[in-house]
């Protein structure tokens, strides 16, 4: 997304003729194509980065990186995690959070981050192709690109991502201090078992304009059921998908598993939902 830039100083004489004459009217309309409320949504994300600047990856359940050291394992790693590209060019912050991330287990900014295109995105929920699998031959097998072996890749009725690293970041830190979440995490390990899914408002995590930076496709019912279309879908079948209308009103769901040192639990996937309905 594109960042605020400041406005333009102004004249301060008889430029305001030149402004208000003919075809001042077409200059403001190509000098104004963002709408408000992406201007909103992008004030709102830079005041929630506040909350990435002090994301505890200890008490997520991962290990703490250096913002020296997260720059280091982005530059030497991005070639063979082509993920951690879109956070290259962030703020040190944030590539502290991606580089923790990507030490852990979980597959959030994997699978549902901007780093998937429209067309990864859409081609996962009606081929389930993995945008984890990076081997094309067998992305297009469907194979699962982070579990062992040759095992077929699952997916649900939805593909999403939210499209901006920064706005991931910050949903994924102010989720990590959410009290239900915070339950979650730090809930004692238990073998076979996991904490539930908790479920927040995009809003309450990105702000009122936080929905503009989610993207997604879905699997379109057949026979009035989206079951018979993921059971079409999954045996090979043709199947119809249509890119979600907004997510306005959705929600970002966190689900969790035990971290690599099984001393507890990490979010292992974050992704957003729209509203039902939509």
């Amino acid at each position: 997304m594109r960042e605020l830039r400041d406005r333009p100083d102004e004249a301060d004489d008889g430029g305001r003729a030149e402004r208000d004459g003919p075809g001042a009217g077409a200059v403001r309309e190509r000098s104004e194509v963002r709408s408000r409320s992406e201007y909103a949504a992008d004030a709102e994300l830079a005041v929630g980065l506040e909350v990435v600047r002090r994301f505890d990856a200890r008490r997520a359940g991962l290990t703490e990186v250096s913002t020296r050291d997260a720059a280091a394992y982005l530059d030497v790693r991005q070639a063979e995690r082509p993920w951690l590209a879109a956070a290259r060019d962030r703020s040190p912050e944030v590539q502290r959070l991606f580089a923790a991330l990507d030490q852990g287990g979980g597959h959030g900014h994997i699978r549902h981050e901007g780093w998937v295109t429209e067309e990864m995105s859409r081609r996962r929920v009606a081929y389930l192709e993995d945008p984890a699998q990076l081997d094309p031959a067998k992305r297009a097998a469907a194979i699962d690109g982070l579990l062992p072996g040759d095992q077929r890749h699952r997916c649900g009725s939805l593909a999403t991502r939210i499209v901006n690293p920064d706005a991931f970041a910050v949903a994924f830190a102010r989720g990590a201090e959410h009290s239900d979440v915070r339950g979650a995490l730090d809930a004692e390990i238990r073998k076979s078992r996991v904490p539930s899914p908790v479920v927040l408002p995009i809003a309450s995590l990105l702000g009122p304009h936080g929905h503009r930076y989610c993207t997604g496709w879905q699997l379109e019912a057949v026979e009035g059921s989206v079951k018979t279309a993921r059971e079409r879908r999954d045996a090979s079948a043709d199947v119809t998908v249509r890119q979600v209308e907004t997510f306005d009103g959705g929600t970002v769901i966190f689900a969790f598993g035990p971290n690599r040192a099984r001393s507890g639990y990490e979010i292992v996937s974050m992704y957003v939902n729209p509203p039902d309905g939509a």
